[in-house]
């Protein structure tokens, strides 16, 4: 399961894991700073993170809290959370409807991850595989997390019971899979193709949500080519480049390459071949970043330049005047025609 780009998710995947932190009044921001996200990385469910970073996180969690925290995340914050795919969830009148619409945007919400439902004699069943390499741990987290999500879409409609009929997830390497069939009150099995794997009845995935439909905004998709980007390893690194210089100092070309699931040296390779560098894209995207800071702001130049992580207003404009010739003080709104 080589990857050519930079895999890449949606930050509302771990929203659930950030709200339930947040409520049980656990310190949310060090556990991000761990798995590499800046400190109050709370504000936009579309931005894309790095896959690696989003598991890193679940699996931090998951060692704090225990290994089915992903069930009891979702008990406590459930599906509607998850930006996109909790609005398209919202805006379906059954869970078969739901599955349906969120099967074919799950496109949109990551760039190595594809989900998929299957009708077959007397329901249909849900699954999710990712095309990256993960080890038996991650899938276990990540996967259980998965599997009670599809399950919260169904119980959204206030049905008693058992939602699903069977599950079938990659096992914990130590605790096996025995402490989540208390959660999901079904059998859970290994899964047999790596995939996780929910079943459901015809009865749970028609039966009418109770809960009032809330019509699709026709334009919430828009901007959801960032996560597939222009398709290559550039632009999937360009598109998280804001992200990682927000932790303050830059990412390394080890990280970056750990983050693609490649060696330092296919990354440079690649990197290469589309007559592109690392520092190179870092380079522009730190120019990008300070002429839209000067070109919006009135702040002084020295206040800008401490925001842009430089000790000294001396070393930020030769730093401008390298990206733009011109000095800062030019770039301002209504001077040398910028802005």
């Amino acid at each position: 399961m080589a990857t050519t780009t930079l895999p890449l998710v949606r930050a509302a995947a771990a929203f659930p894991f950030m709200i339930w932190l947040r409520d049980q009044g656990h310190p949310l921001d060090l556990l991000l700073q761990d798995a590499g996200l800046p400190p109050g990385f709370v504000a936009n469910p579309d931005q894309p993170i790095p896959l690696q970073v989003g598991i890193e996180f679940l699996r931090a969690v998951a060692h704090a809290e225990g290994p089915d925290i992903g069930c009891r995340v979702v008990a406590h914050a459930g599906v509607d959370q998850l930006g996109l795919i909790g609005l398209l969830v919202r805006a379906s009148q059954t869970p078969r409807e739901a599955f349906q619409l969120v099967t074919r945007a799950f496109f949109h919400h990551g760039s190595h991850e594809v989900l998929t439902f299957t009708p077959h004699a007397g329901g249909g069943t849900v699954r999710h595989v990712f095309r990256v390499p993960l080890d038996d741990e991650a899938l276990f987290i990540t996967q259980q997390f998965t599997a009670a999500l599809i399950a919260s879409v169904v119980t959204r409609g206030g049905q008693d019971g058992s939602a699903v009929e069977r599950v079938e997830l990659t096992p914990h390497p130590v605790f096996g899979l025995s402490l989540l069939e208390s959660h999901f009150g079904c059998p859970v099995s290994p899964t047999l193709t790596g995939a996780a794997a929910v079943t459901l009845s015809d009865a749970m995935l028609d039966r009418p949500y109770t809960q009032p439909r809330i019509p699709l905004d026709q334009q919430v998709t828009e901007g959801c080519a960032v996560i597939r980007g222009d398709g290559t390893l550039a632009g999937s690194i360009r598109a998280v480049l804001p992200l990682l210089l927000a932790r303050g100092g830059e990412p390394t070309l080890a990280e970056v390459a750990r983050f693609a699931y490649m060696s330092t040296r296919t990354l440079q390779r690649r990197l290469t071949a589309e007559g592109a560098s690392l520092s190179r894209l870092i380079e522009q995207e730190r120019a990008a970043r300070a002429v839209a800071l000067l070109t919006a702001s009135t702040s002084p130049v020295q206040e800008v330049a401490a925001e842009m992580g430089y000790g000294s207003g001396a070393s930020f404009t030769r730093a401008v005047r390298r990206w733009t010739s011109a000095p800062p003080t030019h770039l301002r709104k209504g001077r040398s025609g910028y802005g």
